[in-house]
């Protein structure tokens, strides 16, 4: 979070001692849900993965219409509309999963553009 402002950050190794008593009361339910609300508040990796999957689904797909494609040339297809069914059923799925990314993203640009973070922080008055 320092780094939005634009302060110089550095890395500082640290050993940590061992807990003088007891157990923390973290388990490990609660440590995911941490992580989870680490990696969403603070990240658009997510919904930029989910665009890419989206485009490997709908590709994938389309590499699939080929085949089939080339297969009901061939004559080799035995049950006649499944596959079409099933490979238009993958690629239009695949495009529902990009336009819900996207929308995502462009949400979270909007998110970030109105919390109204300073454009910069003044050290010193004069």
């Amino acid at each position: 979070m320092a780094g939005w402002v634009g302060f110089r950050t550095h890395k500082l190794n640290v050993k940590h001692a061992e807990r003088p008593e007891g157990s923390s009361s973290y388990n490990t339910k609660r440590l995911i849900n941490l992580a989870l609300d680490i990696i969403l508040a603070y990240s658009d990796k997510p919904l930029r993965l989910t665009v890419k999957f989206g485009l490997l689904i709908s590709a994938t797909s389309f590499m699939g219409a080929l085949y089939m494609l080339f297969r009901a040339i061939e004559g080799k297809i035995e049950v006649v509309g499944y596959a079409s069914l099933i490979v238009s059923i993958w690629f239009f799925s695949g495009l529902i999963i990009l336009i819900i990314g996207i929308i995502g993203l462009y949400l979270g640009k909007t998110f970030e553009g109105v919390k109204n973070r300073p454009i910069y922080v003044i050290d010193d008055f004069i």
